[in-house]
This record gives C-alpha cells, structure tokens and sequence, in this order.
C-alpha cells in the first residue's frame, strides 16, 4: 500500500512538472523575454488558462510571470510588414561582425528571380556600413509581386527574411 502511495505521488509530481514546463513561455521560449508587446502565442495562452483547473493561484501565478516577462508574445507585430518605397531604393544597414565576411545581398522575387544585389564586406574594423538596393523598372512591371532578402554568404550559404517585402505605391 505504501509503495503504490508513492508511486502516485511520484507520477503526480512528474505530470506535473512536465505539464508546468510545457505551459510556461518563460521556460519553453527564454528568446521571447523581455517583448513588450506583439502577436500572443496561443497554445502558451490556452496552457496557462489551463492551469486555472487545479486552481486559482497556478493558473494566475503562470498567466503573471508569462505577461510580465514578454514570454507570451512572439515578438513579431500583428500585421507587421517591410515596405519598399515607389522609387524602389532599399537601404540596409549591416551587422557589425567579429570575423572578416564577404556577403551578397540580394532582392529576389517568390519565384527566385534575383531582381537586385549587391555584394558588401563585414568585419570588425567596418562598422556601421549601409547598402542600398535598387530595384528599378521591376517596381514598375510587377507592382504587386512578393520580394524578400536574401542574405548569401561566400560559402554559397543563403539565408532568407520570412517576411515578404510589400511594394508601396
């Protein structure tokens, strides 16, 4: 009897922390601390409401620390977008970098058609730097395509804003 006691016990605690864990921003998304604002994460919202079950306090000690450390908000603004002006010029200022890099910047379509680039070097002694992008008669032709950046290494490594950049007119 005092063994299966124990066992419920121990399995109890388990669920427990496993389910605290897994409803917790502030454990689960250490990035997202200190946003003040933004998009809220719903399945970390609806897990912190769920605390409220076993009772008042668990429920609102998880909905306070998520709210007050930014852990619920995802960081991106809710209809946030990168505009691009109707002269077509984009402007980027470029990380500082520990190492010496040589990096291709380009502008390219959702069909991978590379519209501008520009190549630039970083490093530690260049701080700083800004680049502009132009796109030209492409702003022109296709007023309503999807443009995104994308960041080329000299490795041949790319990396690509998630956010398409809107055409302003």
């Amino acid at each position: 009897m005092t063994s299966r006691w124990i066992r419920g016990v121990a399995l109890t605690t388990v669920l427990s922390t496993a389910l605290g864990a897994a409803s917790c921003g502030y454990l689960l998304h250490p990035e997202r601390r200190g946003n003040s604002g933004g998009t809220m994460d719903g399945g970390t919202l609806v897990m912190d409401l769920l605390w409220l079950l076993p009772g008042i306090v668990p429920g609102v000690v998880a909905l306070v620390v998520d709210f007050s450390s930014g852990a619920i908000y995802t960081g991106r603004a809710a209809g946030m977008a990168v505009t691009i002006p109707p002269d077509g010029r984009v402007a980027l200022l470029l990380p500082e970098s520990p190492r010496p890099a040589t990096l291709e910047l380009r502008l390219v379509t959702s069909a991978h058609q590379v519209v501008a680039r520009r190549t630039a070097t970083v490093g530690p002694q260049i701080q700083g730097q800004t680049v502009e992008l132009q796109l030209g008669a492409f702003t022109r032709s296709n007023p309503h395509e999807k443009v995104y950046l994308e960041v080329v290494n000299a490795n041949g490594a790319s990396a690509r804003l998630p956010t398409a950049m809107e055409l302003r007119p």
